[in-house]
C-alpha cells in the first residue's frame, strides 16, 4: 500500500483513483480548488486517519532529526498513516522523505529525485553566524533569525 502526500497529487503523475493508495483526511483537505478537487470529489478514495501512537512516534523521530518545526500536521499525519500500515510514503517532500528514512519507512518521490541519505539539521543565525544544535527561531545572542544546515 501506498500512501499519498499532497506533492504527490500535485504532480500529476499518480493515478488517483488506484485501489492501492490511502489518503490522510489531511491531504484531502489541502486540495482546495480546481480540476484536481472535483477528480478527488469524484472517485471513491481510501481514506484513513492514523492513530495516536503512531502519531506520537512521528513527532519523536522528526524531533530527532530536527525537521519537527518545518513538518506540517498533514505531513505527519502521512508518515504515521505509512508507519501504521507498514507502507510506502510518494512525496517529494524532503522532510517528510527523512522522517521517513529515520523511522524505516520506505518512501518514493512522484516527481523529484528521493534522497539517499539521512539528514542532519543545525541552525546558523544569519547576523553573528553561531551555530545551534537544536531548532531556535531566533538567535538569544543578536536576535537575528536562523537558517537550517545540513552537517556530515
Amino acid at each position: 500500500m501506498f500512501v499519498i502526500d499532497t506533492s504527490a497529487i500535485l504532480s500529476r503523475r499518480i493515478s488517483i483513483a488506484d485501489d492501492n493508495y490511502i489518503f490522510t483526511p489531511g491531504v484531502i483537505s489541502e486540495i482546495k480548488k480546481g480540476k484536481l478537487k472535483i477528480i478527488l470529489d469524484s472517485v471513491p478514495l481510501n481514506i484513513k486517519m492514523p492513530g495516536i501512537d503512531s502519531i506520537n512516534a512521528v513527532i519523536k523521530a522528526a524531533n530527532e532529526t530536527g525537521d519537527l518545526h518545518v513538518l506540517s500536521n498533514v505531513d505527519i499525519e502521512v508518515i504515521a498513516m505509512a508507519y501504521e500500515i507498514h507502507g510506502i510514503i510518494i512525496s517529494d517532500d524532503y522532510a517528510i522523505q527523512n522522517v521517513a528514512r529515520h523511522m524505516h519507512i520506505k518512501y518514493e518521490g512522484a516527481d523529484l529525485k528521493t534522497i539517499d541519505k539521512k539528514l542532519k539539521w543545525r541552525y546558523r543565525c544569519t547576523g553573528c553566524r553561531r551555530v545551534y544544535n537544536d531548532y531556535i527561531e531566533t538567535c538569544p545572542v543578536c536576535g537575528h533569525k536562523t537558517k537550517r544546515f545540513t552537517y556530515k
